[in-house]
């Protein structure tokens, strides 16, 4: 039988440090308020204040009021609202909007599934059918007509004006849209519980100012072009491509691509058009999305002297499901992110990942390097992409040197975007900075490619594996007198940001006085480094890297004859790529060269390129069946931008911030604060096994006296410094003898 025959006041969380609580009621009216107003963000106000308002329905049980007086565990109060709202459905005619704010409250200590999956489980709850145990392993909080009743007149008390109705009518076309919309409402309502629960309403940020911000970028611009030491009919194109994506800015929303060759401006000319265009249509925030982590460094330098207060949001860690308060809110007017981060939220089950989401909505997203979107993943990316802009209010900027033509992706038959720079083909020829030797009839060793570099005085070698950088590297060393060993320099994600950051400054530096630089690299140097060489050595890539490469080869067209490229294949008995579609992606290249059908230079050539890649490239089968299934933790398990995204790794390039971090890290675990400080010595790792040996874990901050859990956050041992190498950062393997490697 039931208890709530007095329907007691229900408390919502366990007394604080002070004996203080909080009702039911008040916590409910204050998720609501907030969900309400994020919802209005994705135009569905209703709908989300009716997630708010019964998202903790199940607390209103004394089954979960003993989870809180420390007598009962494993209790699912969430479940318990989706009853309610099952309960309330009483025609036969499903409605849209409350099977979804059914399946959303369900989900915010979960993950999201379909409604249509829950219905025969919500059904045994209600009727009291089973044993009361939910597909979470846990037991729900109400179970029983009985006891829905009693509850109910409980929640009515608190809320005497409560009504299912009036809610926002959609349709969703596709099933992409539906599973969309529910991570949208999703969003709204964890965002509101994570922000109530944490003490009332998250602070305001600055709201974006985009005509202050106009002036700044103009400011800087005249200052940029009168200090430039690049070719004066370079900078006159420069000024084009930086005038055409501004007053662009005033077309209408939606979505765009960027095509124009590297050494333009794209930065601040994709700024200039998100400026006029937030400006002009009134949109929130700009969100810039880069491809790898090294560019969201580079990018934020830039934009920082012109945009102060940039989020910088992009830790590829997992997070845990019980720190909602890692997951950013992504509140601000300027976020730099990861496409990791980005798109692989648009398809998460989990609350923390989905959080930020209806923050994206009414935003100005500009895709930087549209070309490293993996293309089994390209339709279902895109049609994700083209909802935003079409039912949230984005405006979307793909922009690349090496635009994709996703039309010709066999599932994507609707990709219509804009060209920003429609005559943009013409900036091809007249940017023709380099000329290309190709080297592929047989394979080179790299202790050749090192020889020939140790003759020149302005020279970048980017090959595809750390393994080949580091023996490039070493030979080079060898080759080179002590004298010219300060004009050496190895860049890879094995250095720390802050270490790379360094390099790269000192690199610049040697440049730009025309003193002896050489440099090894891997894919890290190929975007967003503005990095100018005489000669380039690039190892066989898909046609995307080695345009990119070419790029920071003459950049600044000071060369009378042109700078020039190598391409070559490298002599190794293993694998030469780090995975099998850039390893197909780069014989697509090599057949088009054995074909005479391959001009960097050429539009025409890298449409051919994509046509012929695309040709090949099926959709994630498993992704596209979860999809047609509505089921949302198996698109989130397809949906991968990167496989493993390894461990991070704190490393001891600043003493100083390392024992900072060190005191942090004893003290309260991972945290938000130690993530931020400590992201400039931060290194990502892929063998964890090798980071158990050299590293100790921290564990996320305490939830109670004796409570850690695991993350995938370490930091390097005392004693075991060494494996932090000033010329090559992070290096956990000793050298095998047979690879010749000896880094001093």
């Amino acid at each position: 039988g039931s208890s709530w025959k007095t329907c007691p006041k229900a408390n919502a969380k366990s007394a604080d440090e002070f004996g203080n609580k909080v009702t039911n009621r008040e916590h409910l009216g204050a998720v609501a308020a907030l969900a309400l107003r994020y919802g209005e963000e994705i135009g569905m106000p209703k709908t989300a204040w009716l997630t708010g308002i019964i998202h903790d329905f199940g607390k209103y049980s004394e089954l979960f009021q003993n989870v809180l007086k420390g007598t009962a565990t494993n209790v699912d109060h969430a479940i318990c609202s989706a009853v309610l709202l099952y309960i309330a459905r009483l025609s036969k005619n499903e409605d849209p909007a409350l099977c979804l704010a059914a399946a959303v409250s369900a989900a915010h200590h979960s993950a999201l599934r379909a409604f249509s999956r829950m219905k025969p489980e919500l059904m045994e709850i209600r009727l009291g059918q089973g044993t009361g145990d939910c597909v979470t392993g846990k037991r729900a909080a109400l179970f029983g007509q009985e006891e829905y009743d009693a509850a109910f007149l409980a929640f009515m008390r608190d809320f005497p004006d409560f009504k299912p109705s009036g809610l926002e009518r959609f349709v969703d076309k596709s099933i992409d849209e539906k599973m969309l919309r529910a991570r949208m409402l999703l969003s709204c309502l964890v965002d509101a519980d994570y922000t109530a629960s944490a003490g009332g309403a998250a602070a305001e940020s600055e709201s974006l100012q985009p005509r202050q911000l106009l002036s700044r970028l103009y400011d800087h611009m005249r200052e940029l072009r009168s200090g430039s030491n690049s070719d004066k009919a370079l900078n006159a194109l420069r000024d084009e491509v930086f005038t055409q994506c501004g007053d662009a800015g005033e077309m209408a929303p939606g979505l765009f691509t960027l095509t124009a060759p590297t050494g333009v401006g794209k930065t601040m000319a994709l700024l200039h058009f998100a400026l006029r265009h937030c400006a002009a249509h009134g949109k929130r925030r700009i969100i810039l999305v880069l491809p790898f982590l090294t560019l969201t460094e580079q990018s934020q330098r830039a934009y920082e002297k012109l945009c102060p207060d940039i989020l910088a949001d992009h830790s590829q860690s997992r997070l845990s499901n019980e720190q909602p308060e890692l997951a950013s809110r992504w509140d601000s007017p300027f976020i730099i992110t990861t496409s990791v981060r980005f798109f692989e939220s648009l398809f998460s089950s989990r609350p923390r990942d989905c959080r930020r989401l209806h923050n994206i909505a009414q935003s100005v997203i500009l895709f930087d390097e549209a070309q490293s979107l993996p293309a089994e993943l390209a339709a279902a990316t895109m049609r994700s992409v083209s909802s935003l802009c079409r039912d949230y209010g984005c405006t979307m900027v793909f922009s690349t040197a090496t635009q994709p033509d996703f039309a010709a992706l066999p599932d994507l038959t609707d990709w219509r975007p804009r060209e920003i720079l429609p005559e943009g083909n013409k900036l091809y020829d007249a940017l023709k900075r380099t000329r290309i030797r190709w080297n592929l009839d047989r394979p080179t060793a790299l202790e050749d490619i090192a020889f020939e570099m140790s003759a020149q005085n302005s020279v970048c070698a980017i090959v595809n594996l750390r393994r080949h950088a580091l023996r490039l590297f070493t030979e080079l060393k060898r080759l080179c007198p002590e004298s010219e060993r300060d004009g050496l320099f190895f860049l890879t994600t094995d250095l720390c940001p802050s270490h790379r950051s360094d390099v790269i400054d000192a690199i610049n530096a040697r440049l730009s006085h025309h003193l002896p630089c050489r440099v090894v690299a891997t894919q890290c140097i190929e975007a967003g480094v503005d990095l100018d060489f005489e000669s380039m050595y690039r190892a066989l890539a898909p046609l995307e890297a080695i345009i990119q490469a070419a790029g920071r080869c003459n950049r600044n067209g000071l060369l009378p004859g042109g700078g020039t490229v190598t391409v070559f294949i490298p002599d190794d008995e293993r694998s030469i790529y780090p995975g099998e579609a850039y390893g197909n992606a780069a014989g697509m290249v090599k057949l088009m060269y054995i074909n005479e059908d391959l001009d960097i230079h050429s539009p025409e050539s890298i449409k051919e390129y994509y046509r012929l890649l695309f040709r090949t490239v099926k959709d994630n089968e498993n992704l596209t069946e979860a999809i047609s299934s509505e089921n949302y933790e198996a698109v989130e398990r397809e949906y991968k931008l990167i496989e493993n995204q390894g461990v991070q790794v704190v490393v001891p390039y600043d003493e100083d911030l390392l024992a900072k971090i060190r005191l942090s890290a004893e003290k309260d675990g991972v945290t938000p604060a130690l993530i931020k400080e400590a992201a400039p010595i931060t290194v990502s790792c892929f063998n964890e096994e090798l980071v158990r040996q050299h590293c100790e874990q921290i564990p996320y901050r305490k939830r109670s006296a004796d409570a850690r859990t695991e993350s995938d956050f370490y930091i390097l041992s005392t004693g075991h410094e060494k494996y932090y190498h000033q010329d090559a950062g992070l290096q956990l393997v000793a050298p095998a003898p047979d690879d010749g490697i000896f880094i001093s």
